[in-house]
């Protein structure tokens, strides 16, 4: 009974570490299956289709330093865009700012059917990673998602898929893996560790005397 109720006060105390350790990221495997919405100037715009742990999903390109082709797969580590600015540095821009800046500005793309607004919306996402200027709306479109963070823009449910290895393309999602918070995680931890205490304390103790009963 000793060892049982030691392991009612340690478990807890597990689950809260494990909340730490693995808050704001999470395994996982991009399928690309070569589909996109539309080209432009020779360059396939997103969404992106394919697979995210077996189960279908689109896929934003924020990254125009890579290549990818068709019906390949890598492992990413996902990591919600509400996580501290400190976990960022697994990412490849390592700016929680920018990856916010880009989801606004996906969020533009999905709200007009215009193809040659989404066209510049996607160049603009491109130029932070080193696409090349081909719309004059640019700077224009990219200032307005910087004052879009600054005034309140959080990225609410937006996830950035980070590849494990050398290959593959950095992806914005819109949380179809539901990563934990951190703050739920903590929350979560910290709930068991106080629910331990409470265990222990209604815990009956052993009589010396076997035959007499618990006392309370």
């Amino acid at each position: 009974m000793r060892a049982l109720k030691k392991a009612y006060w340690i478990l807890p105390l597990v689950l809260l570490v494990f909340s730490f350790a693995h808050a704001g990221s999470i395994p996982a495997t991009v399928y690309f299956n070569g589909g996109y919405a539309f080209a432009n100037n020779g360059y396939g715009i997103p969404p992106y289709q394919g697979t995210l742990n077996g189960k279908s999903a689109l896929f934003y390109c924020v990254d125009f330093s890579h290549e990818i082709y068709a019906n390949t797969s890598w492992d990413v580590n996902v990591m919600s865009l509400n996580s501290p600015s400190g976990a960022f540095t697994s990412t490849r821009m390592d700016n929680k700012t920018t990856y916010l800046e880009m989801a606004w500005l996906i969020t533009q793309m999905e709200s007009t059917t215009n193809q040659n607004e989404q066209a510049q919306l996607q160049w603009a996402i491109w130029s932070f990673s080193g696409g090349h200027s081909q719309y004059l709306e640019n700077d224009g479109l990219m200032n307005d998602a910087l004052e879009a963070v600054l005034h309140g823009f959080r990225g609410n449910g937006w996830e950035v898929l980070t590849p494990t290895g050398s290959y593959g393309q950095e992806f914005l999602v819109d949380s179809p893996t539901a990563t934990p918070e951190p703050s739920s995680l903590l929350l979560f931890g910290t709930v068991l560790w106080g629910l331990s205490f409470v265990v222990r304390k209604k815990w009956p103790a052993q009589s010396v005397d076997s035959n007499l009963p618990p006392t309370a």
